[in-house]
């Protein structure tokens, strides 16, 4: 069996008595300490100008222990480097010395030693400060950015269910990335600081339904609806409005994003989130609406939107702001926004009966009468524009005496500005209401009636009050020539798409027939003539006001030209007799009554298509002639019908085609059976 060695070799060579060798002692050497790659950082370009934060970073990762101070500092100081070096273009070298110090496994490690379950920790706000800083200043690989993505996204993932969740932290890392230089880290920024606003402002918002029956329900929201600043300790938290941690242009640009969700085809997530900010704002106006010209452009816009919904909710904002800021409303309203636009009078329109109950809205207003930029465009002295103040006024005798100055008022009738002219406009009605003014203005009313050609609602039933105030404070024998010019004018205005509009000019009408002197009736048959029909489809109409003002019109104008049997028809409502009435009474004018329903095929309502199409019908039958481009137009003209909305119009108009077109087989059988008697005696010759 084979020997083992000895366990101890010393104790071996001593038993056997082997002499040992003796060496000499070895020389002394010196101990030295391994020293930092860096000597003094010199090679780092930016050394020179963050020295102490250089130093910071190099003692830090050398230390074996930290707290939380130091821990703190060594992040600010990374931001601080970071951030020095490119503001001062000295970025050049940071990567190496993030990499020689290790400075994202660093950032890695405190991240995962802070608490899942919460993102309310200062540290890790500044751990993913840092970490921002770094990737801007290039000072970190791609690799590493996204292990660091990783690292982030396993903390956020980790989060207990958004109702339970103090967001702020979120709000605060993304503030920096909102003034970047880089226009596309500044969207997304933004983007998210409003998904985020909308998800804190929703979760507010359940708080406060589950708070509603509370009498302290108001304050709590008010409360709520603010974030808390979460990058400093709890005791030194402070509730800070949203609004003032951000930019006023990115609090409007939050605002007309909110607006944009709310009016676009958004999910019903988004529009409820979009509703949650829409509530924060309202509470505080004065730090988000601060961008008047902005804010009042996108509402002039999307009020075209033909939804009640939408419009409310853009003439509650619009209210808010002329309430917060009322001079730069009316200012910005008459000057930044299109003002032959409808809309834009629209606007005007509800903006001035809400100031109207501030002490404040006269000065305000004569303020923005004299502005010398508004005067030059509107081609008006500041004295003459200013005269509209008064039409803002209660009306006294002192200032409709200084109001009527008819010169003055004529000039401003030709401004091309509906806001002012609907001022300008309102002042005249004020002046027609009373009797001994109404003859003065009477000169004026060639100028009123111009106005029309804005089509515009408001401008209309304005100039309609203005007629009629004026025709009935004056004698027939005045008001003969301006029934007269106005008789023709007056009747495209019976098919207008406010019913306000259409009662008032039927009703001004019938003032216009009874007002004509028996020696001018002559002049006004034709027009009364032309009137007939548009009120027998008007007496259909679905506005009850309008219906009877068209039958009460219907039996003016029968009166007037002395038919009885229309005025009985007329009176007992009978529409199905007043149809024979105009179509028996004389056949030359049935080709004039069929050319002249056609456009009501088209009309929204459909009590008034149904009307048109029944009209039709009889009307071809009681027509002289009956020719085949005149049947194909009417046919043609009643095919989009077959596919109305509307069940009886759908099938008046299919049987009313089909009647049609039985016409034209006959007419064109008729030609036919003509033609071969025509060349009968050809033949037989």
């Amino acid at each position: 069996m084979e020997r083992k060695p000895p366990k101890r070799p010393r104790v071996a060579w001593k038993k056997s008595g082997a002499p040992r060798e003796r060496k000499p002692p070895p020389e002394p050497y010196e101990v030295t300490e391994v020293q930092p790659l860096r000597a003094d950082a010199d090679w780092l370009p930016v050394y020179a100008v963050e020295k102490e934060a250089v130093d910071c970073i190099e003692a830090y990762v050398n230390m074996e222990e930290k707290d939380l101070v130091q821990k703190m500092q060594f992040l600010n100081c990374i931001c601080l480097l970071c951030s020095s070096a490119r503001r001062k273009c000295l970025t050049a070298s940071l990567d190496i010395f993030s990499f020689l110090n290790n400075l994202p496994e660093h950032i890695e490690v405190l991240l995962c030693e802070e608490p899942r379950e919460q993102l309310t920790t200062a540290l890790r706000y500044h751990c993913m400060n840092a970490i921002a800083a770094l990737s801007e200043a290039m000072a970190i690989s791609e690799s590493e950015i996204l292990h660091l993505l990783n690292v982030c996204f396993s903390v956020i993932f980790n989060l207990p269910p958004k109702e339970n969740l103090n967001i702020c932290l979120y709000n605060h890392v993304l503030l920096p990335f909102t003034i970047s230089k880089r226009k596309t880290v500044c969207e997304r920024a933004m983007k998210q600081i409003r998904k985020l606003c909308g998800c804190t402002a929703s979760s507010f918002r359940q708080q406060l339904r589950r708070h509603e029956h509370s009498s302290q329900a108001l304050s709590f929201f008010a409360s709520q609806s603010c974030l808390y600043s979460s990058g400093l300790p709890a005791r030194k938290a402070c509730a800070q409005p949203l609004g003032k941690n951000l930019h006023p242009s990115q609090r409007t640009d939050i605002v007309l994003a909110t607006l944009e969700k709310i009016t676009g085809d958004y999910s019903s997530d988004e529009k409820e989130w979009a509703e949650a900010i829409l509530d924060v704002v309202r509470r505080d106006p004065g730090n988000w609406l601060m961008d008047v010209p902005e804010i009042l452009g996108y509402i002039q816009t999307n009020l075209k939107i033909e939804s009640t919904s939408v419009q409310q909710i853009l003439f509650s904002v619009l209210d808010l702001l002329a309430i917060q800021f009322p001079k730069d409303v009316l200012r910005s309203v008459l000057t930044d926004l299109p003002q032959t636009d409808s809309t834009t009078l629209d606007m005007w329109s509800s903006v001035l009966p809400v100031l109207k109950t501030s002490e404040h809205i006269l000065d305000e207003l004569s303020n923005v009468l004299q502005d010398q930029r508004l005067c030059e465009n509107c081609n008006v002295t500041t004295a003459e524009l200013s005269l509209l103040r008064l039409t803002v006024m209660h009306p006294t005798e002192e200032n409709m005496q200084q109001l009527c100055q008819p010169a003055c008022l004529q000039r401003l009738l030709k401004i091309e500005s509906l806001p002012l002219l609907w001022l300008v406009l309102t002042g005249l009605v004020l002046l027609s209401e009373r009797p001994e003014t109404a003859g003065v203005i009477r000169a004026l009313l060639p100028e009123v009636m111009e106005t029309l050609r804005f089509a515009s609602t408001p401008i209309t039933l304005k100039v309609l009050n203005i007629f009629r105030n004026v025709m009935r404070n004056l004698g027939k024998r005045q008001a003969s020539p301006i029934a007269l010019q106005l008789a023709e004018k007056i009747l495209p205005l019976f098919n207008h798409v406010s019913s306000e509009v259409r009662e008032g000019s039927i009703r001004l009408f019938k003032d216009m027939m009874e007002a004509v002197v028996w020696c001018k009736k002559r002049n006004m048959k034709k027009a009364v003539r032309r009137g007939l029909l548009p009120l027998l489809f008007q007496m259909s109409d679905e506005t009850p006001s309008v219906a009877q003002a068209s039958g009460e019109a219907l039996v003016a104008c029968a009166k007037f030209l002395k038919w009885k049997e229309l005025k009985h028809q007329a009176r007992e409502e009978n529409t199905v007799g007043i149809r024979m009435c105009l179509l028996q009474q004389d056949r030359r004018r049935v080709e004039g009554y069929l050319w002249q329903s056609l456009p009501y095929l088209k009309d929204s309502q459909a009590s008034l298509r149904c009307e048109a199409v029944t009209f039709l019908g009889l009307a071809v039958q009681h027509s002289r002639e009956q020719s085949e481009e005149m049947l194909n137009e009417i046919c043609n003209a009643l095919q989009p019908l077959e596919d109305d909305a509307h069940p009886a119009v759908r099938s008046l108009a299919a049987g009313t085609i089909q009647m049609l077109r039985h016409e034209r087989q006959q007419a064109a059988s008729a030609r036919s059976r003509l033609a071969a008697l025509c060349c009968w005696p050809c033949i037989a010759i």
